[in-house]
């Protein structure tokens, strides 16, 4: 059973917000839940970043991580999660009824990680906490926890990064083809199956290669089909991918998914600096970056490399590597790895 959250609500800022874009909403809504209590002070709070396809309810999607003497114990700290800007999951964005019945455009504006991550310091600060424990996140929330430590350097004691860097030039190829896939199917190409197809190609990118041969090898799909025999038939991995894309459909959109996927491509350290180096000098927070051994989109070399920067200009960071057959998921489905790394990190100190 997944856990509930203590509270779970909205936070409504009637002021415009301004995007990096340029473009300004005309109100912002974010949806929030917290999990365990927050004490008198509010010092024993922390921040997660939900992925790309997340929300909100830590519960729901990192199982096995968030409660009672887990290592995201909610006896010790009160853990926030809000939901992103552009996401469906609440808050404004590509799917919001408010922001269409205010504006003519046919798609949302282009957002970037620093905005999302400035519209949720805006609910920290409506909740009245100065500073946290400490920000943690994986892929994209991984690339909002870096981005909350250079921008807002004193909100934060830690920042937690689990596989995720500024994407390679495989990581935005990726992107882009998803992204393809779904305006394929917007202009009425490709069928019903952008999102599927989408996902389907993200799959790829967020598993092994050793994962996918344990799991699945050259075995014939399970339903029954021979790929020996016709020429739609399909092995088991076929039937696997085409799966996971018609589940996802049903509960995601397209809009969601290029908003959030851009707002990827777009990261850089160096975003709102004079250079990498400034962004980087600006870090106060004690850094842990955490690389995985069988990662392709956020590979373990560059998340590595990253700490060498980190480290040349006066970060307080440390360099951990999981080793793990599961890939980039590892953070969300390697729970004991995950749980391990984490507790250490966030032990009392």
């Amino acid at each position: 059973m997944n856990l509930e959250p203590t509270i779970e609500a909205d936070c409504i800022f009637d002021e415009p917000f301004e995007l990096v874009s340029g473009a300004v909403l005309p109100r912002l809504n974010q949806h929030y839940a917290i999990y365990g209590e927050l004490n008198a002070d509010k010092s024993n709070a922390v921040l997660v970043f939900h992925a790309l396809t997340g929300s909100a309810r830590i519960g729901d999607w990192w199982h096995g991580l968030i409660g009672s003497g887990c290592a995201l114990n909610t006896d010790e700290y009160a853990f926030i999660c809000i939901n992103f800007l552009g996401s469906r999951y609440g808050s404004t964005g590509a799917s919001s009824v408010e922001f269409y019945a205010d504006k003519n455009d046919s798609e949302f504006p282009l957002v970037t990680v620093a905005d999302i991550v400035r519209a949720q310091k805006q609910v920290l600060d409506r909740l009245g906490i100065e500073k946290l424990k400490a920000v943690v996140g994986g892929s994209v929330g991984g690339m909002c926890a870096l981005r909350f430590a250079t921008d807002f350097p004193e909100a934060t004691e830690k920042s937690i990064v689990i596989g995720a860097c500024e994407l390679s030039a495989m990581g935005l190829a990726l992107n882009h083809l998803q992204r393809w896939a779904i305006r394929l199917e917007e202009n009425g190409n490709g069928g019903n199956d952008g999102v599927s197809l989408a996902r389907a190609l993200a799959m790829l990118s967020y598993k092994s290669a050793d994962l996918f041969d344990e799991k699945f090898a050259r075995r014939p799909d399970r339903s029954g089909e021979n790929p020996f025999e016709k020429i739609d038939a399909r092995f088991d991995i076929a039937g696997y991918l085409d799966y996971q894309g018609e589940v996802f459909r049903k509960r995601f959109d397209s809009g969601t998914y290029k908003t959030i996927t851009k707002a990827m491509d777009l990261f850089e350290i160096r975003s709102n600096y004079d250079s990498e180096e400034a962004a980087l000098r600006r870090i106060k927070a004690q850094i842990y970056l955490i690389g995985i051994s069988t990662d392709w989109l956020f590979p373990a070399k560059d998340v590595r490399a990253l700490a060498g920067k980190m480290r040349r200009n006066g970060v307080d960071v440390n360099y951990i590597e999981m080793i793990s057959p599961d890939g980039h998921d590892a953070f969300l489905s390697d729970t004991a790895q995950t749980s391990k790394i984490l507790k250490e990190i966030l032990i009392n100190d």
